[in-house]
């Protein structure tokens, strides 16, 4: 019988992934989110300061909620894109029958609420503005965050008080990085701001936007100034620029050199594209 020889390079080989896949393993029955790569990294934004955009202050409780565009029953707008949980978080809105045809449109404030945030902030936003509103529901307080992404212009400031229905900028392309479409998100979560790495990517941190503007069409005890919690968001900064946050939560699709894309991240500005181009676009309204 021959004698057994070990060795020691396959022996290491087969060794070191093992240990590796049983100290992961351990680790993820202690705490899953440890190794879970939206864990990882919704802590790693955590850890960078958050921005003071505004204290403690009051506002007007909403009396109803109307589509932000063309309200209150957004005639002419279809969804270019609806709520995806753990993908795209809120919708984009266009002119029925193209992309293009939408920019430098008017957007509207859903309700009566608070200006939290109205800036620039280039990165995948360019301007933005997050509204936060209060509303009273079975007796209690709540409130929600609407933010309205890729403006062309913003026509208000934070701190200012909005009421259901006013505009409050337009339709733009986020520099030419996109088609022109309205980005429409409603967050529970009022850390959020427009850091999706602050918060569960799901319906526990995220209204689907139609559906809470259809459920919360009339509300009782709009008008009251009430108080509204402060705001405190992550954003992103020359030292921050979030590159690593794209790749992991807005992955790019690879664009093909024969044809010209005509997906939601085409750099292609709004003056090259036509209703025609479009049409793949269609989708039904939620």
């Amino acid at each position: 019988m021959k004698p057994f020889v070990l060795i020691r390079p396959p022996f290491i080989a087969c060794l070191l992934p093992a240990l590796l896949c049983a100290f992961l393993s351990s680790q993820g029955r202690a705490d899953d989110s440890a190794i879970a790569p939206q864990g990882f990294f919704s802590r790693l934004f955590q850890s960078f300061p958050s921005i003071d955009i505004l204290p403690e202050t009051s506002a007007v409780t909403a009396d109803g909620f109307d589509l932000p565009v063309a309200p209150p029953h957004g005639t002419g707008f279809c969804k270019s894109r609806g709520f995806r949980a753990h993908g795209h978080l809120g919708e984009d809105w266009v002119i029925a029958g193209g992309k293009g045809q939408a920019f430098g449109h008017s957007v509207h404030s859903i309700g009566n609420g608070l200006v939290v945030l109205a800036r620039d902030i280039r990165a995948d936003w360019g301007n933005v503005a997050v509204i936060r509103h209060a509303w009273i529901e079975n007796r209690q307080l709540r409130f929600a965050d609407s933010l309205y992404a890729h403006l062309d212009k913003i026509t208000v400031k934070e701190g200012e008080q909005v009421k259901r229905g006013q505009q409050i900028g337009t339709i733009g392309n986020n520099h030419g990085m996109y088609p022109p479409h309205l980005h429409f998100e409603v967050h529970k979560n009022l850390s959020i701001g427009v850091n999706h790495a602050g918060g569960s990517r799901d319906l526990l941190s995220y209204w689907v936007p139609t559906d809470f503007i259809m459920e919360h069409r009339k509300l009782h005890g709009g008008g009251r100034h009430v108080p509204t919690p402060a705001a405190h968001f992550l954003l992103p900064t020359p030292e921050n620029p979030w590159s690593f946050h794209r790749f992991f939560f807005h992955p790019q699709k690879k664009k093909s050199s024969s044809k010209p894309s005509h997906s939601h991240h085409s750099k292609k500005k709004h003056k090259h594209h036509n209703s025609s181009s479009n049409s793949s676009h269609s989708h039904r309204s939620q």
